[in-house]
Order: C-alpha cells, then structure tokens, then sequence
C-alpha cells in the first residue's frame, strides 16, 4: 500500500539556494560562510540541508551538540563542523577522529581536552569563544587576564587554534541603544583579536555576524559569517522583516477532506 500523507511539510531547497546566494551577496565576496544546521536544521532536516550547503559552496557548518556533528559524519558530510556548545572532555579523542571544531570558552576546559589527548599524536581544532556582552558561553572579553589566558591556550600542544567568535545579542533590532551595544560589542571584539595579533596569534578566522549583522553590519563580517534563521527564510526580527529578499524555506501542506457552509 502506498504510503498516505495527509499532513505534511515541504522544505524547498530551490528557496535554500536563494537565500544563499542573496546573503552572500551581501558580504564582502572572500568572506567564509557558515551554514548553522543545529536542532535539525531549524526542524528542516539537518542532513539533507547539510548536503545542499555543501553543494553550494558553504565553507563550515555548525551545530550545538556532539551527537549532531555524529549523525552529520556519519551521513557523510564532510564540510568542517564547528561544535557551539560544551563537549564533555571525554569525547575529545572522538573530537579528533571526527575532525570536529570544538568551541572553547575557558582555559579550564581547553586544560581538560588537552589532558585527554596527551600521550596521543591527536589534536583537536578549536575555536575561542568571546563574551562581548551576550553573558552566555565564552571568555569575558574586558577581563584583564583574557588574552594571557587565550595565549595560554594557543600554547597547549593537542589544541590547534583555528578560529575566535563572538554572538550579537541585539543586532536584529534598529533601536538606537541595541545599535550601540551591538558596536560596543564589535569593538571589544576587534580589541581582543588585535592583542592576539600583537602577540603572533590571531586565528585564521574570525567571525561574529548572526543573522541579524549579516543583514544589518556586513562590514562585520571579517573572516566568516553564520546566519541561522535568515538562512532558512525567516527574519531574526519583526523589524527587519522584508529588509532581504529571502524566501521561508518550509510550508505545512494538509489534504481536504470536505469544504462545508454551514448556517
């Protein structure tokens, strides 16, 4: 018996493709991009989305957990992933094998995965994570000891620094104060990256553009940006809703089973 779909979601990738090429075009044309496929994909399906990106030209993806890299590895995408949230330590060797980026957001937990790789010839790429001022994950970026600290971790001999981020907790929003907190935030930032670079160390890829910077600061983007949500079609603000010409990628499809009038 042939399968009856009764409700059902569509997920155009023709609109992927759109959106794509319309946020790219927007950033400087050597600027990386970042395709964000954690929590499936935004609900769209994480491996076929990965696939898509892949094909289009997408540099990195990311994800939130290790069991998203996995199932992404495990389907054979092979585009560099980049791990956003917290990895336990004893995974690290797993880390490594997988060739998966791991966030680091403090020198503790960069101590703890190099002591798991020690006496291994594996290193594990990461990525350091700034706090500019979202108060989630990440290095206080106006801590005195933050850049002895990030130097301290570019030393450890199974880390091998790759990037440095930072996330805008505003930057979708046209208020005048939130535009304000958002370039305090790039500054800060750009302060951070420039005392590595003093210092011999600036990562290869900086990056901090979400959905709403890409769209509203492309003179942010540095090295990579990672829109979530817009990539998927949907403005990461009702303010900036029709700012890009970007397509929702999903529609929910129903059959009818009868049209009635009723008095």
């Amino acid at each position: 018996m042939k399968l009856l779909r009764r409700t059902w979601a569509d997920v155009s990738l023709d609109n992927l493709s759109h959106n794509y090429k319309v946020l790219r075009e927007n950033v400087p044309g050597d600027c990386r991009f970042l395709g964000v496929v954690k929590a499936d994909a935004y609900g769209h399906g994480a491996v076929t989305i990965s696939h898509h990106l892949q094909e289009l030209g997408a540099d990195f993806l990311a994800v939130s957990n290790l069991e998203e890299a996995v199932q992404l590895r495990r389907a054979e995408v092979t585009l560099p992933v980049l791990l956003l949230g917290y990895t336990p330590p004893a995974y690290a060797r797993d880390l490594a094998d997988l060739e998966i980026r791991q966030e680091i957001h403090s020198l503790a937990y960069a101590r703890e995965l190099n002591d798991r790789l020690r006496g291994t010839g594996a290193r594990v790429k990461v990525h350091l994570k700034l706090d500019t001022g979202m108060s989630r994950l990440g290095f206080f970026a106006d801590a005195p000891e933050t850049v002895d600290e990030l130097l301290a971790v570019c030393a450890l001999p199974h880390l091998e620094v790759e990037g440095i981020f930072t996330h805008f907790s505003v930057a979708d929003s046209l208020a005048p104060e939130d535009a304000a907190f958002t370039r305090r935030q790039y500054a800060a930032f750009r302060q951070v990256v420039s005392a590595l670079e003093a210092a011999g160390k600036r990562p290869e890829i900086c990056h901090c553009c979400n959905s709403g910077a890409t769209i509203l600061y492309p003179e942010y983007a540095m090295d990579m940006v990672r829109p979530g949500v817009a990539t998927y079609g949907i403005a990461p603000s009702a303010e900036l809703a029709g700012r890009m010409d970007l397509r929702p990628l999903m529609s929910l499809r129903s059959t009818i089973s009868q049209i009635r009038t009723s008095p």
